[in-house]
């Protein structure tokens, strides 16, 4: 089975239902269906073969739908560039996927010459115009799409014929290409059908990532039970709340910076959402203070995390609504990522690849059906994170004795201060709790007494602003010999095009103000 498979089963079951809406354009399954045929026809005409690769930049929009499941059904292999990635970084992406096409929206032509520099592989290069006059850079989408014939494609696609190159955030360095299959694809479907829905035909899960990454996972799992997915052009977190409302949103999915900032929209409490059931968040630890605060604002029974990685997207481990709740027994289990998905198994180890002790700290392992098959030409790279048929996820955690797994951070941030293993996970969590802070990042900085020291990186709300010292304070007392021993307070913090904080950009020179913390390192 591929997912082309389900493509053509969702449009003979669910027909002139509305599948995607996105503003004002608006899609069928029957619909999308053709365009998606006409499209992979259109390609392969082109002279493109069976796993050749095709880039795309595109923003949010019901062409991103159209083309994935366009390569799908042609058998070609999805290359999504991230809309917030720059020239120089959609330029090495292209080149390292020995992409033959590339397919761009207007709003990318001013940086699609660098893009293209060096890739004479580049065969066939495809403008969605979006409204502007048609670029001599490349062929206008609609002509391109309207050449390729209504019918499908008929393909034979195997299970484990690649899907995608899905590029890793490079938050350490250059991004792999993540290889996933269709057999990975569609596990990754069925999880999401089997734990959060949809649940009905109809349905509808405001999408506002960006669809070339966590977003996009959500898509077909809407298909397959007749629901429908509404496209954001981009995050605006008080137009998300209006969206909600307007359109009876049943699931929003989104990460937890901007979750945090829809909680900063004024009057939030009093938006009244009533076909509301699920508000996923994922993709990066979510702070517990404003956790609790969004549980006040949406209610525990609506919160949902779910924890995934690109080698194994999206479904590794899921902590559901009812384990929101302020009032359970454990509420430390507010500060975990759930337990595993009911597909996959995980462990935690130690250098040696041995289980630890229950309920201690190693990395996390795991292995499921959706796994990659490994990096894109990137053999020693792809051993060394695959062993013995489990993947090494380079995150630090524990697992409790009830199955809940709590993050720590990535096993190269680990601090080791004086000789004790400090978690950048655990500072943080203490330094959202103090009124003053919006968001904190915490590494670890070299040091010629302590080996490495913990140093803070922190955005001031502006009721707070110029009072960084009583968060000095405010550390010192609640976190003793953990504490940091500078704090730096930032404008923003830096994010890369996932959304994440960037900790490898994390410099002094960015500071408005350095705290010092010497004098209480007794």
């Amino acid at each position: 089975m591929n997912v082309a498979d389900q493509l053509h089963r969702c449009a003979l079951l669910y027909g002139d239902a509305v599948a995607a809406r996105c503003e004002d354009e608006v899609r069928s399954f029957a619909e999308l269906e053709e365009r998606s045929n006409r499209l992979a026809h259109a390609l392969l005409a082109r002279g493109l073969k069976h796993g050749d690769r095709v880039a795309t930049w595109l923003e949010n929009s019901i062409r991103c739908v159209e083309l994935d499941f366009a390569l799908a059904k042609a058998g070609l292999v999805r290359v999504s560039l991230n809309p917030r990635l720059t020239p120089r970084e959609a330029q090495y992406i292209v080149q390292d996927s020995d992409a033959r096409c590339l397919v761009w929206g207007a709003s990318f032509d001013a940086q699609i010459a660098q893009v293209m520099q060096d890739a004479p592989q580049l065969e066939l290069r495809v403008r969605a115009s979006e409204g502007t006059p048609v670029s001599a850079a490349g062929e206008d989408f609609e002509a391109f799409l309207a050449s390729g014939a209504p019918q499908a494609p008929g393909r034979a696609i195997d299970a484990e014929d690649l899907y995608c190159l899905f590029y890793t955030s490079g938050t350490t360095g250059r991004p792999k290409g993540v290889m996933l299959t269709h057999r990975a694809m569609l596990h990754v479907a069925w999880n999401l059908l089997m734990e959060v829905g949809p649940l009905a035909i109809g349905e509808k899960v405001l999408l506002m990532q960006p669809l070339s990454h966590g977003a996009g996972f959500f898509v077909l799992p809407q298909w397959m039970k007749g629901g429908c997915s509404v496209i954001m052009r981009s995050f605006d977190p008080a137009e998300v709340l209006r969206l909600a409302a307007v359109h009876e949103i049943e699931v929003i999915k989104l990460i937890p910076t901007m979750l945090q900032r829809i909680l900063r929209v004024p009057g939030v409490a009093q938006v009244k959402l009533p076909k509301l059931r699920a508000m996923i968040y994922g993709a990066s630890p979510m702070p517990a203070e404003p956790l609790k605060q969004a549980i006040d604002v949406f209610g525990p029974e609506r919160l949902v995390q779910i924890y995934g990685q690109s080698e194994c997207p999206v479904t590794l481990s899921v902590l559901h609504a009812g384990e929101h709740r302020l009032d359970q027994p454990y509420p430390q289990r507010l500060l975990s990522a759930g337990r595993p998905w009911a597909t996959v198994e995980m462990r935690v180890v130690d250098d040696d690849f041995q289980d630890v002790a229950p309920g201690g700290i190693g990395e996390v392992v795991l292995r499921g059906p959706h796994m990659m098959s490994g990096y894109w030409k990137k053999p020693e790279q792809t051993r060394e994170a695959l062993r013995d048929g489990w993947l090494k996820t380079k995150d630090m955690g524990r697992i409790d004795e009830h199955g809940y797994v709590y993050l720590l951070g990535r096993k190269d941030e680990m601090i080791i201060s004086g000789g004790y293993n400090i978690a950048p996970r655990e500072v943080e969590d203490v330094l959202y709790q103090h009124a003053g802070v919006q968001e904190a990042a915490v590494v670890g900085e070299s040091d010629t007494e302590w080996g490495q020291a913990v140093v803070a990186y922190v955005v001031l709300r502006d009721t707070h602003a110029g009072q960084g010292r009583e968060l000095l304070a405010f550390s010192r007392e609640q976190l003793g010999f953990k504490k940091p021993q500078r704090i730096y307070t930032l404008p923003e913090l830096p994010k890369n095009a996932a959304g994440k904080i960037q900790k490898s950009a994390l410099k002094p020179a960015l500071a408005i103000e350095c705290l010092h913390g010497k004098e209480a390192r007794a």
